[in-house]
């Protein structure tokens, strides 16, 4: 047996039916459903890094948008070799309807797909555990290191299985070196029973604790509505990344426990569910970015004033009129010239009354029910009078009576 393709063998090849060129059985759909996902993670990631550089007070590329857009260009490498697989090399139908000679192709089509979804599926998760940068004031330092954990944990699996893939065949072509109906070629390789769906259950696991850490750690911060909706819609989505995981999961087990060494349908099978959770995970990663459309106003343009332009407000204008004053103040007295300084008299400032009204909190009217309601509360109509407030040993009293804590 060699590489994915663990179920050939003679016995295996010796079953299958003749090969039928004429009419297949074909799934066809493949290459429209992957350039239609590759496309909107291209959008989501090319709106997420215009948002980036058209912020005001610090328009940059931060770290986490590098890995997501390193990530994004593995998925593209991945979106190629698998439609190109599907299109050229039979992965759209059995494999008994396909060429003996494109076997080897094949194989090694799926060994780099294989490698191209890890690298993309690691550096986006990455990048998801990077939002702690982005938090002000920063998260605490055990938030800091569980994050940093998990961040390990992903780039460890990630080379663990990278580096398995490459040295699980002696030599490594023996990975796409293929049987065929006349070439039966024994490859050395080892079994993938345990490695793929293991791999598969790791990706899921880390697409698990890449929605959840966040969201629990932003759920708590104070935010609009629109982005705290945005925040719950994503992390559905992320569990939909998660069941695009677990789906693929079990189609590896599949794969490699095919009775009848059926890998390129398989494989087609594989693949769908590897699209989804790679470019899901972009879209995702991206979408909290576009809230940014959503909460500024299209017609109002969002200006920031620079320090040397906030002299609108009142208290601005008394403080620097103070602090003109003082500076005089202290230049006078540290100048070593002693000539008699003449300093004017401060002149009064009439500030309108119109610049007061929005310092001005609005009364709450008094309602004569609250009244009536709180004088028979007092009285005791709705249950025992409060202590006296001045009263410290009644109120303690009072407390332990009801079965409070004191």
């Amino acid at each position: 047996m060699a590489g994915d393709f663990s179920g050939l063998s003679i016995e295996t090849i010796s079953q299958w039916p003749p090969l039928n060129t004429a009419d297949p059985l074909r799934r066809n759909w493949y290459p429209a459903f992957s350039i239609a996902l590759a496309s909107l993670s291209f959008v989501m990631l090319a709106a997420r890094l215009s948002v980036q550089c058209r912020k005001i007070d610090a328009p940059r590329i931060n770290l986490d948008d590098v890995l997501a857009s390193a990530a994004f260009m593995f998925s593209v490498g991945f979106t190629v070799l698998s439609v190109l697989g599907t299109i050229r090399y039979g992965f759209d139908r059995h494999i008994w309807d396909v060429h003996s000679d494109q076997y080897s192709r094949a194989a090694l089509i799926e060994w780099l797909t294989e490698a191209t979804f890890l690298l993309s599926t690691c550096l986006t998760k990455i990048s998801v555990l990077s939002f702690y940068r982005r938090l002000d004031p920063p998260c605490t330092k055990a938030v800091r290191r569980i994050v940093y954990g998990f961040m390990l944990l992903t780039l460890a699996y990630t080379l663990a299985f990278l580096l398995y893939q490459s040295l699980f065949c002696r030599p490594l072509t023996s990975y796409w070196m293929l049987p065929d109906r006349n070439h039966l070629v024994r490859g050395s390789c080892a079994s993938q029973r345990l490695s793929l769906p293991l791999q598969g259950s790791f990706s899921s696991f880390s697409t698990l604790y890449s929605t959840i850490i966040p969201f629990l750690v932003l759920r708590n911060l104070p935010m609009a509505m629109a982005q705290r909706w945005g925040l719950r819609i994503t992390t559905m989505a992320g569990l939909a990344v998660m069941g695009a995981g677990i789906a693929r999961t079990y189609f590896l087990a599949c794969l490699v426990n095919s009775f009848n060494g059926d890998a390129t349908w398989n494989g087609f099978n594989v693949f769908v569910c590897s699209q989804l959770e790679s470019q899901l995970a972009i879209i995702c990663a991206s979408a909290p970015f576009l809230l940014w459309y959503l909460l500024a106003e299209p017609n109002v343009p969002v200006t920031r004033m620079a320090y040397k332009q906030r002299n609108d407000s009142v208290i601005t204008r008394v403080s620097s009129s103070l602090s003109g004053q003082l500076k005089r103040s202290l230049h006078i007295r540290q100048s070593s010239n002693l000539r008699p300084v003449e300093i004017s008299a401060p002149q009064a400032v009439e500030i309108p009354e119109w610049e007061f009204v929005a310092l001005r909190g609005t009364p709450r009217a008094s309602s004569p029910v609250d009244v009536n309601s709180y004088n028979l509360y007092l009285a005791g109509h709705f249950g025992p009078p409060p202590p006296p407030k001045d009263s410290r040993d009644l109120f303690e009293q009072y407390r332990r009576e009801h079965g409070m804590v004191v």
